[in-house]
């Protein structure tokens, strides 16, 4: 799901450029599109935006980066979720399960592979750590821990879309899930005006995405 945020916010301005699986949406590509993207262009600067469960499907693939000095800039939004199976979950009409698990500490597994990390928790840590992450030489991880319950809404959303949504806030509720259910909405009350704003841009793809600049 990481993608959807990176194509909303990040633009292409014909030098900065956006590659990923936009189409069908896969998985965990975006690290080895960030290894490609870098050896064959040595003098940009390369940013792979990943999601945890995407970044964890390929783990190895920062190995790669460091055994060969590649000055990656990773940067991994971590919801403890497979947030897109999450999602499409909620609007068939099924309340999420078996797509949570525990937190994992990235920046601990890339330090110990001899990569540079940072781990922000909190959204007023965020400039100073991505500031240090973009300014070291070589490879280096910048892990965000975020929340499941920020959804991405399409620009369009069908009929069949907000009915299955129902469907799940109710199936939720009547099994006692309500806690978690006021929290998702006072997580995403404060989107609404961006929303409003990105759907006056156009639609949103998704999938794991690395960014060229």
């Amino acid at each position: 799901m990481c993608c959807t945020w990176a194509a909303r916010y990040i633009t292409p301005n014909g030098r900065r450029r956006i590659l990923g699986s936009f189409v069908h949406g896969s998985m965990a590509d975006a690290l080895p599109l960030a290894v490609g993207a870098q050896v064959s262009h040595p003098g940009r600067q390369v940013v792979s935006f990943s999601g945890d469960g995407g970044l964890a499907m390929l783990l190895g693939e920062l190995l790669t980066v460091r055994t060969h000095a590649l000055p990656i800039k990773v940067v991994v939004f971590d919801n403890s979720s497979l947030g897109m199976v999450r999602l499409e979950m909620l609007v068939a009409g099924d309340p999420p399960f078996g797509t949570d698990h525990d937190h994992v500490d990235f920046a601990a597994i890339a330090a110990a592979m001899g990569v540079h990390a940072r781990r922000v928790t909190e959204p007023g840590d965020l400039r100073e750590a991505a500031r240090d992450v973009f300014a070291h030489d070589g490879p280096a991880l910048l892990h965000v821990v975020t929340t499941a319950d920020a959804l991405e809404v399409p620009t369009h959303v069908t009929p069949a879309e907000a009915r299955g949504f129902a469907l799940a806030v109710g199936r939720t509720v009547l099994s006692g899930g309500v806690g978690g259910l006021v929290e998702m909405a006072r997580q995403n009350l404060r989107n609404i005006p961006h929303w409003t704003y990105v759907g006056a841009r156009g639609g949103v793809p998704t999938g794991a995405g690395v960014s060229t600049a």
